[in-house]
């Protein structure tokens, strides 16, 4: 169904967020149906999805997955509502979107929130309920590179998803912590591939010299292919970071975002919601404060300086 799948019909890892946001923006349209009979229509909450979040997942199949698993929603909670077809936005339209007000609902990366930070409301957002990941360098052993000044002419492959999208600032920022120049002086090459076995494999087979994934990625690898384990080791690891989520609008009526939240939650209780949450192989979605954002925006002000 969606370009993020293995050749045996599982989800990769670096799909699952896609997954998740697809599945939570179906929800949430459909929480906003059920309330609309309550409040004006001034109030009811418009919703739109980064195209950055879903990036690697190819839209029209997304968009049709998401429709089947809305009409099972919609037969549980017995209410009839249409999903808009154009909820999944262009990144610099999203962000367009916010500032203008004319969005209240979104989805959005962690990179995208630093260009709109004083308009979205982060005092409880939603985000994949493992609340965030780790990056990791990860080499090979045997490679002779035991620090990160052994990565002085090497080769470097990031994998390039919605979860990675602080790879290279992450890179970048240890590299001057250990007193070494950013990534463009210090590596031979830098490339990036959406793929995460052609990510990681070319490191166990000596054609690059390093990677940086997700820890849920490597494990998803190690767990396919046990040998790899005994050959790739994890250089540094960054701290958990939330990569995307959530969130509202500041100047949206406040006593409606906790409840449609809590909504939006509980419906992963639901045989249909259970369902795709198993095909994204995740426990659900969970509510979580401006706390769990704190690593990723002290990453951010540490690359800009």
């Amino acid at each position: 169904m969606f370009s993020g799948l293995r050749k045996n019909g599982t989800p990769t890892r670096s799909s699952l967020l896609s997954g998740l946001c697809l599945a939570a923006a179906g929800a949430a349209q459909l929480v906003a149906g059920s309330e609309a009979t309550t409040r004006t229509a001034a109030s009811s909450p418009r919703m739109a999805i980064s195209d950055k979040v879903v990036y690697g997942v190819n839209l029209n199949d997304a968009r049709a997955a998401m429709m089947v698993w809305t009409r099972e929603i919609m037969k549980t909670i017995d209410i009839n509502v249409a999903v808009n077809q154009e909820i999944v936005k262009p990144s610099d339209q999203l962000l367009a979107a916010i500032r203008g007000g004319t969005v209240d609902l979104f989805c959005l990366t962690a990179q995208e929130h630093r260009q709109v930070a004083q308009y979205v409301d982060t005092s409880r957002i939603i985000a994949d309920d493992y609340g965030g990941d780790e990056l990791l360098l990860v080499v090979r052993e045997g490679s002779g590179i035991v620090n990160l000044a052994g990565l002085r002419g090497r080769s470097v492959i990031l994998q390039e998803s919605p979860s990675t999208g602080l790879a290279e600032p992450w890179l970048t920022v240890s590299l001057w912590r250990e007193g070494l120049e950013s990534p463009a002086q210090s590596l031979s090459r830098m490339t990036r591939n959406t793929k995460l076995s052609q990510v990681v494999l070319p490191v166990f087979f000596g054609q690059a010299d390093a990677c940086v994934v997700t820890r849920r990625g490597l494990n998803t690898m190690f767990e396919l292919n046990p040998q790899l384990s005994q050959k790739l080791k994890i250089l540094l690891a960054s701290p958990r970071m939330v990569s995307a989520f959530f969130a509202w609008r500041k100047d949206f009526p406040a006593y409606l975002k906790k409840p449609l939240f809590d909504r939006l939650i509980e419906l992963k209780s639901s045989p249909a919601t259970r369902q795709i949450l198993t095909l994204f192989q995740s426990s659900g979605f969970a509510a979580f404060d401006a706390d769990c954002l704190r690593p990723a925006n002290s990453l951010r002000s540490e690359a800009r300086r």
